[in-house]
């Protein structure tokens, strides 16, 4: 078999295996597939040093149980290295050895069955023409033999080797492309001379490195060949040892992608198995295929071979899942689009291109993932929209409307999209709002602020997950690291602290200057915070603010309703959707409309020394990014408690909102749940009377 991809004998089905050279940076990168649960592939796992590789191949052999990993490797110069993995924790990797110099293109090895243990066997390119074959003597001493040189003149890119059943113990039985693209045939006799025969010339058109097995089609068994086309995509030939050992034309299968090798190999899944196939292309990224053992025989793929990412992300008041799948460089994010309301599926079709281009020409090719030793490769995106095994969901809406990461609608741009598929990756928002009075950094002037550029630390995980790379800092005329920051009332905003996380006196000293505002008298009215509590607290500053707020930037709405114990009393209005303009009203109000509120928060349980339950409230589960939510504030001194449920414009509540919705009595459209509603009516009923004197 003699190349980088094995069904090795971890795990019950039997894990692939494959190990590729670096896209960047040098070394070698270890993948693996776990064939026991979903066939998902892991990695990438980094070893072998800051050498430059050009080719490798891997095998699984009989030291051990079940066995180590063994690889050889040619790097730029054309020395030849070899490396082993134990084949249990900690799976650490030994090497790079020196086996030879004076090589070029990709090595094929084997386990061959000459000797007791079995010969390590190797063929590789010779820098000066022809190939070379070379072998560690397994029973003795396992030095390596200085290389054999055989094949001619012709300058061959990369071999594959196999021993087949040709004989007893076996002939060798080589293939390797020449630079002009032929691809030839070779083989050694199993027994003194051991002589080579060769060159016959089996095909042409082809490039890069092929990969060869004896296969189990047939009684004698195929020969099975697959080799990157000289057009882009791949070829399949075999070798039909039943009737005539003649080879069939090329077959072509997947153009585009122009790949520089392949690694080819019969599974155990199907009977008598199906051919199973990665792809190395001028990037270094692997692609992955297979091909149904029976009729008709088709050829199924690309996939990018990478890892699955998903973690929990959460950040201030929201919560929510990230997951996006990354190969090498490159991530892909599966979106599911779901149309409702009377949403189109010709609609859908004209937004995904204006979404997806959006989303690429802000994310992909901006920065690079670099490597220690300076060596870049651009980190790229892409978006698939998918009818199944989505990363993300999303339900689309008529427009214009508030959108938020699992919500958009018609009128989105790609702006928008954008923004919501950096909460996708994981970034939390970065402007300035009364939902997350601590937030930092806001006013970046990013993505994540205002729908406008990517800067470099939003790449830092990407970059991380190729062997601990980091991002390239930005060059001349790239976007800035991060905006101006900019100063507005809703980041004019004290220190806050968590009044549930501070020591208990502390706490109930904070409580009862609150449950006082409500009982004192008009005559105490200026007292209504005193008393002792040192930092905490201070005359007039205990407050009780609600608040409804989300949407994307360029879409923010907010409606804030709050009211001092000394009767200070505020109303603003900010809706970007309804034209952009912000609606103000500062005053003050009786001091016993105010002191009612402060009353009907303790009523509704507000006050108490424990906070609300979440079951209370029915504020379980996730709360997206960007999501309309509601926000009850009670604030004494620098230490506030925060009550937070989900809200919802009329055209959404029965969806979006636990149980049934409810509207509220203050002057906003957006609706609670019903249990939300009914908890929070005392304090909602005092607040509506405060904004019936401000009108």
């Amino acid at each position: 078999m003699g190349s980088f991809l094995i069904q090795g004998r971890h795990g019950t089905k039997g894990n692939f295996e494959a190990v590729v050279p670096s896209s960047h940076g040098g070394g070698l990168v270890h993948l693996w597939r776990n064939n026991d649960a979903g066939g998902v592939w892991s990695g990438p796992g980094c070893f072998g040093g800051a050498a430059r590789y050009v080719g490798t191949s891997l095998i699984q052999s009989n030291y051990g149980s079940p066995g180590n990993l063994e690889v050889v490797a040619t790097d730029q110069a054309g020395n030849l290295d070899f490396f082993w993995r134990m084949d249990r924790a900690p799976w650490t990797w030994s090497g790079p050895f020196r086996i030879a110099s004076g090589l070029t293109g990709t090595p094929s090895l084997i386990q061959s069955r000459h000797g007791t243990k079995g010969n390590f066997e190797v063929v590789v390119p010779h820098r000066d023409g022809g190939l070379a074959h070379l072998w560690r003597n397994n029973d003795a001493g396992m030095t390596w033999s200085a290389p054999g040189r055989f094949g001619g003149a012709a300058r061959y890119v990369g071999a594959s080797l196999i021993q087949s059943n040709y004989g007893s113990p076996g002939n060798l039985e080589v293939v390797a492309t020449d630079q002009a693209g032929n691809l030839d045939f070779f083989w050694r006799i199993d027994r003194a001379p051991w002589t080579w025969s060769g060159p016959f010339r089996i095909a042409s058109g082809l490039t890069g490195a092929p990969s060869l097995i004896q296969g189990r089609h047939g009684t004698k068994g195929n020969f099975e060949v697959v080799v990157p086309h000289r057009d882009g995509g791949l070829a399949h030939l075999w070798r039909n040892n039943d009737a005539g050992m003649t080879w069939s034309a090329p077959g072509r299968f997947v153009g585009g992608p122009r790949y520089t090798g392949v690694a080819l190999i019969q599974g155990n899944y199907g009977s008598p198995g199906n051919l199973e196939l990665l792809a190395r292309d001028e990037a270094g990224n692997v692609d992955f295929f297979w091909r149904m053992d029976r009729a008709p025989w088709t050829w199924t793929g690309p996939w990018r071979v990478g890892g699955e990412i998903s973690r929990s992300v959460s950040e201030c008041v929201y919560s929510w899942t990230s997951a996006y799948h990354q190969g090498d460089t490159h991530v892909t994010v599966r979106i599911q689009l779901v149309p409702e309301g009377g949403v189109t599926a010709a609609q859908i079709a004209n937004l995904q291109p204006t979404w997806r281009n959006g989303i690429i020409s802000k994310w992909a090719n901006r920065f690079d993932c670099r490597a220690g030793n300076g060596d870049r490769k651009a980190i790229t995106f892409d978006v698939h929209w998918v009818t199944s095994g989505a990363h993300h969901v999303v339900r689309v809406r008529p427009g214009p409307a508030q959108s938020n990461m699992t919500n958009w609608d018609t009128s989105d741009s790609g702006d928008v999209a954008s923004h919501e598929f950096g909460h996708m990756l994981g970034h939390p928002d970065e402007y300035a709002s009364t939902a997350c009075p601590a937030r930092s950094p806001v006013n970046t002037g990013t993505v994540m602020d205002d729908n406008t550029e990517t800067v470099q630390r939003l790449y830092n995980r990407i970059a991380a997950f190729h062997c601990g790379h980091g991002p390239a800092a930005p060059g001349a005329g790239e976007p800035p690291e991060a905006g101006e920051a900019r100063t507005d009332r809703e980041t004019d905003m004290p220190d806050l602290r968590s009044l549930d996380a501070l020591e208990p006196a502390r706490r109930a000293e904070a409580l009862a200057r609150l449950r006082a505002a409500g009982e004192a008298s008009d005559g105490d009215r200026g007292r209504a915070g005193g008393g002792p509590g040192g930092d905490v607290g201070a005359g007039g500053t205990e407050e009780i603010s609600f608040d409804i707020t989300g949407g994307a930037p360029s879409e923010r709405y907010l409606f804030h309703l709050a009211v001092t114990a000394d009767g200070g009393a505020e109303k603003r209005v900010v809706d970007e959707l309804g034209g952009g303009d912000r609606v103000e009203s500062v005053s003050t109000v009786p001091t016993d409309v105010a002191a009612r509120v402060f009353a009907a928060a303790a009523e509704a349980g507000l006050l108490a020394d424990e906070p609300p339950s979440e079951a209370a409230l029915r504020t379980e589960g996730e709360i997206v990014p960007d999501s309309m939510i509601a926000i009850v504030t009670l604030r004494s001194g620098d230490a506030v408690r925060r009550v937070v449920v989900p809200a919802a414009g009329p055209d959404q509540a029965a969806r979006e909102l636990p149980g049934e919705p409810a509207d509220v009595p203050v002057g906003t459209d957006f609706q609670l749940s019903r249990e939300s509603a009914t908890a929070l009516a005392p304090l909602l009923g005092a607040l509506a009377a405060v904004e019936a004197e401000l009108s």
